[in-house]
Parts: structure tokens; sequence; C-alpha cells
């Protein structure tokens, strides 16, 4: 359970250090910064070299730095959008509500530049703590050795081994969904629809799909890559054209899932007589169309507080080995797989067409 001991908290490089690393003094350092005048060429590189290779980011003020701690927390999550991210933000927030710290709350969207300055700001707050859903931003190794950090949910190959970590176990998760389509609904095609596979959570959900697909002895039907409902919904079109109802469909997420729908209502298929729908998140009922998912929900509630615990032991403790815990996720069964009944929808009982 424990990797590679960190070697403690660095503290964030100083305009000192810059000057000493620059070989010239504070007052020059200052002046680059400010883009003051009668600063040479070849002193402005020369000082910029050393701010890019201690990694300073400047403060938010003077004050702030001054003071023993900021009262504030960085969460940087991939899409406020999703449920299950909603439901971490609510959870963690109640946690720290107990204890008084603000929440600072970025979106990086997915997105590596958008986490980077979400990175550099919450560094220049000098923010107590960071828990992060990582997207690869470059700076986070630098911003895990000087601020207390917890990844959650997925990692990334630069801080699997310096951070501490809570992960739910989405390979047994999609599994169990994969599996119960297979043996319990005996289905032939079962279907991935999924995000991007460099994301660890959807890499390790399509292991276990993988997996159950090779124990049946079965075809796998893989499309991935999809940002965006619109996205998968053409994916899912491509694959659905080709199967026989009745088929399978495993979703790594609501994008994902709300793709497959579109795909199942321009086709005129209907769930689950057609097509029996699997998915991981915290969609809730879909009372638009009466449906109930067949989803892995990761209990945020749970997570939030490994989280915190972990964060509270790195403040207190920089340098104790770094921890990954495991979180299950749960099984709820619903009316996509046909498991538990369900009220009208057209997507049930309208006629099948392609």
């Amino acid at each position: 359970m424990a990797d590679q001991p960190p070697s403690g908290l660095r503290p964030p490089a100083r305009l000192v250090d810059i000057a000493a690393h620059a070989g010239v003094s504070v007052k020059t350092v200052t002046r680059v910064l400010k883009s003051e005048q009668y600063v040479t060429d070849e002193m402005r590189e020369r000082v910029m070299r050393s701010v890019a290779e201690l990694s300073y980011v400047g403060d938010a003020g003077a004050a702030g730095l001054r003071t023993r701690k900021s009262g504030t927390i960085g969460l940087i999550i991939p899409d406020v959008r999703n449920g299950y991210y909603s439901l971490l933000t609510r959870a963690i927030e109640e946690r720290l509500s107990e204890q008084s710290p603000t929440l600072l709350l970025g979106d990086s969207d997915e997105e590596k530049n958008q986490e980077e300055r979400y990175l550099r700001t919450f560094r220049q707050h000098r923010v107590d703590g960071l828990i992060v859903l990582p997207a690869g931003a470059p700076s986070l190794p630098d911003a895990i050795r000087e601020i207390p950090t917890v990844i959650v949910d997925r990692t990334v190959p630069s801080v699997t081994h310096i951070a501490d970590h809570v992960l739910a176990d989405h390979r047994r998760a999609a599994g169990r969904l994969v599996e119960h389509l297979v043996r319990h609904h005996t289905l032939t095609q079962v279907a991935f629809l999924g995000g991007d596979t460099a994301i660890s959570s959807v890499a390790e959900q399509e292991r276990g799909y993988q997996q159950v697909i090779a124990q049946a002895r079965q075809q796998a039907y893989i499309s991935a890559g999809h940002r965006t409902p619109d996205d998968a919904t053409a994916g899912a079109l491509q694959l659905f054209r080709t199967f026989t109802a009745p088929f399978g469909v495993f979703t790594t997420n609501n994008r994902m899932f709300w793709g497959a729908m579109g795909a199942i209502a321009r086709l005129g298929l209907r769930i689950p007589a057609d097509v029996l729908l699997t998915t991981i998140d915290s969609i809730g009922e879909a009372t638009v169309t009466g449906l109930r998912p067949t989803q892995g929900v990761i209990p945020a509630s749970e997570v939030a507080a490994r989280a915190m615990e972990l964060l509270e032991r790195r403040m207190v403790d920089p340098s104790s080995p770094a921890t990954t815990v495991t979180v299950d996720i749960d099984i709820e069964f619903g009316t996509t797989c046909g498991c538990v009944p369900f009220t009208s929808s057209p997507l049930m009982h309208g006629s099948s067409s392609r």
C-alpha cells in the first residue's frame, strides 16, 4: 500500500534564491519581474532562465506570504458538470466546513493547460493543501513537492510514486458490469464506449472490460477517445449499426452514457429490449426518459473522507511514505439493463427501426 517515500515538501523559491541562482542582486531580479527599464536583454534572459529552472511562481501578496496559513484548500476537478465530481466537491466542502478552511475550486475540463493555470494560481496564493483529479499538467510534480497534495480518482505517471492517492477500483467495477451483461443476460455482443484511455481510470475500465470479454471468448467492440456526448454518439452509431439486437453497452462516464442514448434514439432502438446499457458515474434517475441507469457509483463521501485524512497526515508529516488507498465502487442495478421495472418511455416501448 505504501509507495516510495517522498523527500518532504520543498519550500517555494524566493527572490533571493532566484538572485543567487542567476548570480545577480535581488534588486535586479525585482526589476526584471516588474518589467522595468535599465535591464539588459542578457540580464533579463539570465534571470528568467533561473525563474523557470527554480519553478518560481511569485506570490499573491507579501502579507499572505508572512502569514502562517492561508486558510484555503485547492481542488481541481476535470468536469464540474459530471455528477460524481459535483458530489465529491460537495462532500469535500462538508468535511472542510468542520475545520473552517475555504475551498478554492478549479475545473480543468480535462485540459493540461487549464490545470496548469489553476496550479499556478493556487501556488501563488500559498494554499495549505491540494486535492487534484489530474489531467497531466507538467508542473504537478513541483506543486506536490511544495504543497501537501492528494491525488484522487485517477493518476498520471509523473506523480504515481511521489503523492498520496485515493483511487476507486474502476477495473473491478467495469468487470462486474460487463460480466452482468455477458453472464446474467447472456449477451454475445457487448460494446465499450469510452473517453480518453490515456486517463488512468478509463484505461482501468477498459482492462476490466477486456478481461471479462476474453474470459467469455467473445469479440471486443471498442470505441474510445471521445470527449463529448456528440463524439460518443458518432462512435456508438458506427458500432450499433453492425450489431444484432439484443446487445449490451458499457460506457465510462455520463458523457458517454448520454452519447449512447443519442445513438439509441436515432436508430429507434429500445431499452432494454434491444440495448442493455451500463455506466460508471452518479447519473441519478433520468426523469425525462423514466430510466434508472445500471451503474457503478463511486462513494463520494468515502473518497472525500479518505482524501482529507491523507491530506491532514501529509500536513503534519510531510516526509511520511506516499500511500495509496483503494475504494470499492458500488453497483446499482436499474432499468437500463432490465433488472428493475420501469415507467413508460419512447426509448423503451417505441418500435425498433434502423
